[in-house]
């Protein structure tokens, strides 16, 4: 299967998960990317407005990766990094290879810890250096 046709099911899956979920707890996902040709690669996926123990996972060009889990701050956000730098990997980012952001759009997810629950999901263009 190509990649386009790929990315286009897992949009309309996306969609029909959201349009199921309705407000849940007045939850936002928010993402933001950037690619530096096949040298880098680098994804934030930030949750608000919940409490708990969450996990994201990305997507991109057929493949996706999942972060470990991270409980909630003082301020109900959770914050999940993916990067091909060795310098962020060893800070706590869940590593990705340089080359995994293809087409520079990502979908970004977060999941609930335990049940699996689709929180909320996102898709952005990335930034391109």
């Amino acid at each position: 299967m190509n990649h386009k046709k790929a990315l286009g099911l897992a949009v309309t899956a996306l969609a029909l998960n959201l349009s199921l979920l309705g407000d849940v707890n007045a939850a936002s996902v928010s993402a933001k990317c950037e690619v530096r040709g096949t040298s880098r690669s680098r994804i934030s996926v930030d949750g608000a407005g919940l409490k708990g123990s969450y996990f994201a996972r990305v997507y991109s060009g057929g493949v996706w990766k999942s972060s470990k889990v991270k409980s909630t701050d003082s301020d109900n956000e959770v914050e999940f990094d993916f990067d091909s730098n060795p310098n962020d990997i060893k800070a706590g980012a869940t590593a990705i290879p340089a080359n995994f952001i293809k087409g520079a759009k990502v979908i970004g997810t977060i999941r609930k810890s335990g049940s699996n629950a689709l929180i909320g999901s996102v898709i952005t263009n990335c930034k391109v250096n």
